[in-house]
């Protein structure tokens, strides 16, 4: 009857017993040196403040190490640390479940492992376990769930989170199906919320929720253990009209092979025609003076980021606004997380620019491709084809392109912080998250 969610329990209770290959460790790392990157380089964001502030009364009452400064719980500290991964909206995607998920995984698994005093091997299993899981849970469903206003993140990082507190807790497989479907059962996060403080929120709960579920497992509570089934209840709840199920589970590869990195501080659907704008403006530099460009995107692109005005009030929402994106590119900006900093400061020709970006879904085009069109005066029309973005697996990025992305948003003298990630995974008990708050505290 649970042939598909026993699959994954299966998997989860039993990968500490296995040897990592060499390149999945090394995903996991690249996992680990993004979202510590990106945490770290949102200590000064709003809503990262306003959780931790909320949370001021459990600080100082556990073992587990707050970016932000002190120590909590793992449930708080899960919260808080896996909000700030997503303050940027700067951290990894797991295209085929359209899902953040190192954004609360990595915050359950290092909370709780802190919490456990487990050694940072320990760490590296449940983090791949949790990737693993959330993966098998999501792969397929991700553009169907987010077209019917659901975010993703909310839902199968919540799964991932509770896999990695489990290998943590060495739950048995039964233990484990009742963690998953106390995650499942949680399920939560709207695409309406996007552009506001409540999409970090929706990380930070997933990884909080992920540590409560299996901690109940662990003590013996009781939850449907179905709900990963093709038709078993989570596909059913959030698809309704039965159109796409969760796909079998086959644990034949490593679905964290296929994870993709951000090189632009967006919404990771806007980074193809980010390309395409970068490229036009390489062979065309003064593309700005142009008096119409049109874009196309996928149907997914177009329906989360293309209908925005060009003209954003928020730095969040500048982050979702895809003319307004396109414009900044074309401008010669980087699109770094200074390109975003609040208060946004938006500038009138870019304005100017993206309120002539015109913007449609384009046929045969998906998540990491795009086109841009623009007609130059007394020139041929200028048209670029972005296939494959970069930073996704047919493109992909390694650590020297991580590194500059971390020292973009770490100070570039924290050289060491970046080498303990390197070698994360050979020592027997972990000093990273104090490294990193130390760190943070005298930055």
């Amino acid at each position: 009857m649970n042939n598909n969610t026993q699959q994954i329990a299966n998997f989860v209770a039993g990968l500490h017993r296995r040897s990592l290959p060499p390149e999945v460790s090394n995903a996991a790392r690249l996992c680990l040196a993004d979202w510590l990157g990106v945490a770290m380089g949102a200590l000064g964001e709003p809503a990262g403040r306003a959780v931790y502030d909320a949370c001021a009364g459990t600080i100082g009452r556990g073992r587990s190490t707050l970016l932000a400064g002190g120590r909590a719980d793992a449930l708080t500290a899960a919260l808080c640390n896996g909000t700030l991964a997503h303050c940027l909206d700067f951290d990894d995607t797991y295209v085929k479940a359209n899902t953040h998920t190192s954004g609360p995984v990595w915050a359950a698994t290092l909370a709780l492992g802190e919490e456990l005093g487990a050694s940072e091997q320990d760490m590296l299993h449940a983090f791949v376990a949790g990737f693993e899981a959330s993966a098998r849970a999501g792969y397929g469903l991700g553009e169907a769930i987010t077209a019917r206003g659901w975010h993703c993140t909310g839902i199968f990082g919540r799964i991932g989170a509770a896999a990695a507190a489990a290998a943590l807790f060495r739950l048995d497989t039964e233990k484990t199906l009742n963690a998953l479907g106390a995650a499942a059962t949680q399920a939560a996060g709207l695409t309406v919320s996007f552009g506001t403080m409540a999409k970090p929120f929706h990380a930070g709960k997933a990884a909080m929720d992920g540590v409560l579920a299996a901690q109940l497992a662990k003590n013996g509570f009781e939850a449907a253990q179905n709900v990963l089934e093709p038709g078993g209840g989570l596909d059913r709840a959030l698809i309704q009209d039965g159109s796409v199920r969760i796909c079998p589970a086959d644990f034949s590869g490593w679905e964290i092979l296929q994870n993709s990195f951000k090189p632009y501080a967006a919404c990771h659907l806007t980074h193809p025609a980010i390309e395409a704008a970068r490229a036009a403006r390489s062979a065309s530099p003064g593309i700005t003076s142009v008096r119409n460009i049109s874009v196309e995107v996928g149907e997914l692109a177009m329906q989360v980021t293309g209908g925005k005005s060009g003209e954003p009030l928020t730095s969040l929402e500048a982050k979702f606004d895809l003319k307004y994106v396109v414009a900044l590119a074309l401008h010669g900006r980087s699109l770094s997380a200074a390109d975003f900093r609040s208060p946004l400061r938006v500038e009138p020709d870019v304005i100017a620019t993206a309120r002539r970006v015109r913007v449609a879904a384009g046929s045969g085009l998906g998540y990491a491709s795009a086109r841009l069109f623009a007609e130059l005066d007394g020139a041929q029309p200028l048209r670029v084809e972005i296939p494959v973005a970069k930073g996704h697996p047919g493109n992909p990025i390694g650590w020297d392109d991580m590194q500059e992305k971390f020292f973009g948003l770490v100070d570039p003298d924290k050289h060491s912080l970046l080498d303990r990630v390197r070698s994360f995974g050979t020592s027997s008990t972990s000093g990273l998250m104090q490294a990193a708050a130390a760190s943070a505290s005298v930055s």
